[in-house]
């Protein structure tokens, strides 16, 4: 049945994990129903931290759809068409984004809650999350942890103590002092999110 055009549309509360990963990573994020999955697609990335540098591919319900680079492999057609409010999509149920083919990136989504779109602020928005992205081209969740491993604690204590065996360039020090973030700091910026997600209203 066609509900009735004067009903405020429908917003999506969605939980977005990814898997393989620890500490967890992951976003809730209001968006509305009648986005299509190419836009959700989007709001995925921009939310999650990720770069949108390679493939993604969702599957709902059994069916594949994803977007379309010259000479890749093709999915189902319709991501730039298909809407959310198109599968009906009930509380709790879930579906899955992988990003990136080599590297395998499982997110788990699931709808949390349906509301009505009578909120301060217009959704796609991020209201809650953990966690940093990992960065791009690492390999996938085992070889991320793995980095992880090696590149965490110890390095930087090793890091810290080449720092007393002489002068130090304040240039040369932010950039080692970034690369280690990537892999010790592990916070989530909602603020910088929500940023990222209004670039898609421009």
């Amino acid at each position: 049945m066609d509900s009735d055009p004067s009903d405020p549309p429908s917003v999506l509360q969605l939980r977005i994990s990814l898997r393989g990963v620890s500490p967890p990573v992951w976003r809730r994020v209001l968006i509305p129903e009648r986005v299509t999955i190419a836009q959700l697609h989007h709001v995925m990335q921009l939310a999650m931290g990720w770069n949108d540098e390679h493939l993604h591919r969702f599957i709902i319900r059994g069916w594949r759809y994803g977007g379309h680079h010259d000479g890749a492999l093709q999915f189902f057609d319709g991501p730039e068409t298909l809407s959310l409010a198109a599968f009906g999509l009930h509380e709790h149920e879930r579906f899955v984004y992988v990003y990136d083919f080599n590297s395998w990136w499982l997110h788990d989504v699931r709808v949390e809650r349906r509301t009505c779109d009578q909120l301060s602020r217009p959704p796609p928005r991020c209201i809650a999350g953990a966690g940093r992205c990992p960065p791009e081209d690492t390999g996938g969740s085992e070889r991320y942890m793995d980095a992880v491993e090696v590149y965490g604690e110890h390095e930087f204590l090793e890091w810290i103590e080449t720092l007393r065996e002489g002068q130090i360039d304040m240039d040369d020090l932010r950039i080692e002092a970034d690369e280690l973030l990537i892999w010790l700091d592990g916070r989530f910026d909602r603020r910088a999110a929500n940023e990222r997600l209004q670039t898609l209203a421009r």
